[in-house]
C-alpha cells in the first residue's frame, strides 16, 4: 500500500561523501507519514560511515486505524545499505505488510550485484540505486532495486522548483517510471521529503505538522 516510500542513493563517492558528512553531523533524519493529511507512521534514515564505506539504515513504520481504534493495515520495513566507492556493496531489507513478512537480500560479487527475493532474483546493473531516497545522487541512477521487495524500477527524475517546507528551502524533484513521486532534497543533497499517490489518496513524508507545510507545497 505505502510502500513507495523511503530512499537511498548513492553516486560516485566524490558526491556521496559530503552529503553523508553532513546528515551524520545533523543525526539522524526523522520524519513523519500521513495519508491525506492524517499522520499514520514515522520513517527515519540513519547514515554512518567508516573505514571508507557508508551505512544506510532505513526504517517505516505505519499504521491505518479504524474504528475504535481498529487496525486496518500494518507496514513495516528495516533496510540497511552499505555502499563503497559510489556502488552499492549490500543489502538486507525485512518487511512486514499485516502478518506477511518478505526480505530482500542483495550482494555484490565483483562487478555483479546480486538480488534475491519473492519478486525477483537474478542480476541487477553494477550501477543500481535503491528505493530508499536518503540522497539526490540516487536521482541520477537509472535502474533502482525496489528495497520493499526487490523488484528492478526503470527510473526517470526531474528538477522542478525551490520549495519552502517548515521555514526550510528544499528543491523539488519529479520521478517517473517504476515509482512517481515528488521528492525534496537540501541545497548538499539531502533527503527532506516526498509526496505520492497511493490509490488515488495521497501519501506525504514531512517534517513536522503537516498542516503547517501544506499550503507551501501546493
Amino acid at each position: 500500500m505505502v510502500s513507495r516510500r523511503a530512499f537511498t542513493i548513492g553516486m560516485a563517492a566524490g558526491s556521496l561523501l559530503p552529503g553523508f558528512a553532513q546528515a551524520e553531523a545533523s543525526g539522524p533524519t526523522a520524519l513523519n507519514i500521513y495519508l491525506d493529511g492524517k499522520q499514520v507512521g514515522a520513517f527515519g534514515i540513519a547514515l554512518t560511515r567508516s573505514a571508507g564505506e557508508l551505512r544506510a539504515e532505513v526504517d517505516i513504520d505505519i499504521s491505518l486505524r479504524g474504528f475504535a481504534g481498529i487496525p486496518l493495515y500494518t507496514y513495516a520495513l528495516s533496510s540497511k545499505e552499505i555502499w563503497k566507492g559510489g556502488l552499492l556493496q549490500s543489502m538486507a531489507s525485512d518487511v512486514r505488510k499485516g502478518s506477511k513478512t518478505q526480505r530482500v537480500e542483495v550482494g555484490r560479487v565483483g562487478s555483479k550485484l546480486l538480488v534475491q527475493s519473492e519478486k525477483f532474483t537474478g542480476e541487477a546493473p553494477s550501477k543500481s540505486g535503491t528505493s530508499s531516497y536518503f540522497s539526490q545522487d540516487l536521482l541520477d541512477r537509472k535502474i533502482w532495486i525496489n528495497s520493499d521487495n526487490g523488484e528492478l524500477l526503470e527510473m526517470a527524475s526531474k528538477r522542478e522548483r525551490r520549495v519552502d517546507i517548515g521555514g526550510q528551502e528544499f528543491v523539488e524533484f519529479s520521478t517517473s517510471g517504476g515509482l512517481e513521486t515528488r521528492v525534496f532534497y537540501t541545497d548538499d543533497g539531502r533527503f527532506g521529503g516526498a509526496i505520492f499517490d497511493v490509490k488515488g489518496r495521497q501519501a506525504q513524508i514531512l517534517p513536522g505538522d503537516v498542516s503547517s507545510v501544506k499550503a507551501s507545497l501546493t
